[in-house]
């Protein structure tokens, strides 16, 4: 039998089972997958309209025409709400999906299915119900009411909402995720553009005919789900918070492929623009990081590991990455995510803070107890050829009084800057005390060491620094033990130092006098040779 309404009819029944089966699939996903319990609410309310219009056409009798028609609208009002609310988390808006906010968005198709099962009190909805024949079918046409209009506008002004909001999503999310996205779009302009198209009175022999056009879009649907799992690998409703996290984010195949990365990532790493998704994870940084230990680490498999990475830019960089492996439902690794941290501010931070425990913050040297600790690592290392040299600026407590402690501040600044230019980077340098201060000189003989102190001695006789637009004079009197005339001990070289430094201003300051073991001896001034310094 060649009839238009048959072919109508088994289209819309294949339709049907389409949305009875994406409800299924989805309701066994909606704990897994986010959008999953309102496409199956979707779907199942495209099944109860699908069936119920199916139905309609094979009724026999007017009143079980109004009886499907009534069906159809248990499920009709809800499907463009539904599809608007899966847009909004989709798009990463489903913050704005609370409670209330679902009972208003339903509340107008609610009203609408009590509007239509209560029609034959009021004609809100149709005014009056025309039948006729068509190969042998009966068919109803509706003149329709004041709330199937505001049933029309709400459904329509829903559908092109998720329509626009995902026109929006487009054009700010990632090209790989194009055919998602699309798949949603041509499932909403479908049956709007079809339904407008009924609305206006063009579909044959004015057979609603959504139903028929709702068998393309269940089939796109299932398609989709089944080819490129369109739940499990749309990341369209996590997006959002994805590319707004502050770490880098690098997600690879189970082959190391970098296969997505957030904003946070490429500016982490701006080679990701040149070579992004679909490169090998150590073909991306090998150009640009030499550390071999970390493309061996990139290369890893191990789960929750990490790396603190130093990376030489503008200025050092310091990141801390974790990767974790990512695994499908049996079990098996699908993937790996790496978590780039920048932690740069905690590090220099962290840096700063070292620094200050062993530094003076003044004078920016060593202080007491770090010069002790290193000085006497050197010691243990070389016993036989170092030197302790203790200084103590003369009359101190006199510039302090004269020119005030920001002056003495500024005293104790130029010693260390004049010392700095007589000393080696291996030479030790802290500040002892208040106005005292100690060198430790590692692979120094005794005349070197005596040496170096008279040079550093004078160089504080011949200059001066600016104090309140005078010129002030600093002098200071030294003390020397050496390894080679006292034992290796660092706590009996510092006393011997400091005796030695004791006889310097017992005969009247600005002088060197160094231990012999037995005695102490003054150092005559400028009657040894340049030291190989």
């Amino acid at each position: 039998m060649n009839s238009i309404v048959l072919h109508f009819i088994v289209i819309m029944s294949v339709s049907g089972i389409l949305s009875v089966i994406l409800s299924i699939i989805a309701h066994a996903n909606r704990h897994r997958y986010i959008g999953c319990q309102l496409f199956m609410y979707m779907s199942a309310a495209t099944a109860i309209y699908i069936f119920g219009h199916t139905f309609e056409l094979l009724a026999r009798t007017p009143q079980e025409i109004m009886f499907w028609v009534s069906f159809q609208y248990i499920g009709l009002p809800f499907i463009a709400p539904f599809s608007l609310m899966i847009v909004l988390q989709f798009t990463g808006f489903y913050q704005y999906i609370t409670k209330r906010r679902v009972l208003f968005i339903l509340l107008i198709p609610i009203l609408t299915t009590i509007m239509v099962f209560t029609n034959s009190f009021h004609s809100l909805f149709y005014r009056s119900i025309t039948l006729h024949t068509l190969d042998g079918f009966l068919l109803a046409d509706f003149r329709i009411g004041y709330w199937y209009i505001i049933h029309g506008v709400y459904t329509f002004g829903c559908s092109m909402l998720a329509v626009f909001m995902l026109l929006w999503f487009l054009r700010v999310t990632k090209k790989e995720y194009l055919k998602q996205i699309l798949i949603l779009l041509v499932g909403m302009l479908l049956p709007i553009t079809t339904s407008f198209i009924y609305l206006l009175g063009l579909t044959p022999f004015h057979i609603d005919p959504v139903p028929v056009v709702m068998f393309l879009t269940n089939a796109l649907y299932l398609w989709a789900i089944m080819s490129f799992h369109l739940f499990k690998l749309s990341p369209i409703a996590m997006e959002r918070v994805f590319e707004h996290m502050s770490e880098g984010v690098l997600i690879l195949d189970r082959y190391g492929t970098l296969i997505d990365y957030n904003p946070a990532a490429a500016s982490i790493i701006p080679i990701l623009s040149k070579k992004g998704i679909g490169y090998k994870i150590e073909d991306i940084f090998s150009g640009v990081i030499k550390e071999s230990s970390f493309i061996q680490w990139l290369r890893s498999p191990q789960d929750h590991s990490h790396y603190d990475l130093m990376w030489e830019k503008q200025q050092p960089c310091y990141y801390h990455l974790t990767a974790s492996s990512l695994f499908n439902k049996r079990g098996e690794i699908e993937g790996r995510q790496i978590v780039i941290s920048d932690v740069t501010e905690q590090r220099l931070l962290q840096e700063e803070l070292e620094r200050r425990a062993y530094m003076d913050g003044l004078t920016n040297i060593f202080n007491r107890s770090s010069f002790i600790e290193r000085t006497q690592m050197i010691l243990e290392e070389d016993a036989q050829n170092t030197a302790i040299l203790l200084f103590d600026i003369d009359f101190f407590k006199q510039i302090n009084d004269t020119h005030g402690h920001h002056i003495g501040d500024e005293a104790l600044r130029h010693v260390v800057s004049i010392c700095q230019q007589h000393l080696k980077v291996d030479d030790l340098f802290g500040r002892y005390g208040g106005e005292e201060f100690a060198i430790c000189l590692p692979q120094h003989s005794f005349e070197e060491a005596c040496h170096i102190a008279e040079q550093i001695r004078h160089s504080f006789e011949v200059s001066f620094f600016q104090a309140d637009e005078k010129k002030v004079q600093v002098t200071a009197s030294f003390g020397i033990a050496h390894t080679a005339n006292d034992s290796p001990i660092l706590e009996k070289l510092l006393f011997e130092a400091d005796q030695a430094l004791y006889m310097s201003k017992r005969h009247g300051r600005n002088r060197i006098y160094a231990s012999t073991g037995e005695d102490y001896i003054p150092h005559q001034r400028h009657d040894l040779p340049p030291a190989s310094h």
